[in-house]
């Protein structure tokens, strides 16, 4: 009798760790199998919705997360803004507040938080040819020139990620670690700049050049 209790204990017990392992994503109730959604909270993020296996992850810095064409795309035109979060709303005037400025002028607020930034590099963000994964990329591909909308001058950030992509040439192919994301890559193609991923948890070995188990890719580190 007592073994027959020990065993249903066990089996409650690991139905109850097989329901709480895998992370349920309210965007996947109603979206296809093997499709990506965006993350409502974050233009940058996006969820991959395949049942089980599903997961989030986030585009590279400088890119974001176009919903439309299911893609991760370069931001070089600000259009996802990263820190969102920090841009507080135009407070407005009240009544009293009016009464005592009424005679001054109104300054507009510039929207400086909606210039243009990042290069005008022609880029494409791809999953990596040689490995199979279980799940496939988004990917885009933008055309080879863009011509940035002139705006007045303003201070740029040297350390910029959009500044750190690797210039590329229609006779230097090769690959090149990313900065910040070991999953992900550079790649040179006949003078178009692309963005490599590797496979869920794969990273990119520098000495091999090649997609790894996590645990076993050496990433590249800024010194």
């Amino acid at each position: 009798m007592s073994f027959k209790v020990s065993l249903l204990c066990l089996l409650i017990l690991a139905g109850y760790l097989t329901s709480i392992e895998a992370e349920v994503f309210p965007q996947c109730a109603n979206a296809p199998l093997d499709t990506f959604v965006m993350a409502i909270e974050d233009c940058a993020s996006y969820i991959y919705c395949n049942g089980e296996d599903s997961f989030r992850d986030s585009c590279p810095e400088s890119t974001y997360f176009d919903d439309r064409t299911q893609e991760c795309a370069f931001d070089d035109e600000g259009v996802c803004l990263r820190n969102a979060d920090s841009v507080q709303p135009d407070k407005q005037i009240t009544g009293e507040e009016q009464n005592g400025i009424e005679e001054s002028t109104p300054v507009a607020t510039p929207p400086s938080e909606y210039a243009s930034t990042g290069s005008a590099d022609s880029s494409t963000f791809q999953a990596d040819p040689t490995t199979t994964p279980t799940e496939s990329i988004p990917s885009v591909t933008k055309p080879p020139t863009l011509s940035a909308k002139p705006s007045s001058p303003s201070p740029s950030n040297p350390s910029s990620p959009a500044q750190e992509r690797p210039h590329c040439d229609a006779s230097g192919d090769g690959d090149h670690p990313h900065p910040q994301r070991c999953e992900y890559y550079y790649r040179c193609l006949s003078g178009y700049l692309t963005i490599v991923r590797c496979p869920y948890k794969y990273g990119w070995d520098l000495p091999t050049k090649q997609c790894k188990p996590s645990s076993e890719a050496q990433c590249f580190t800024q010194n």
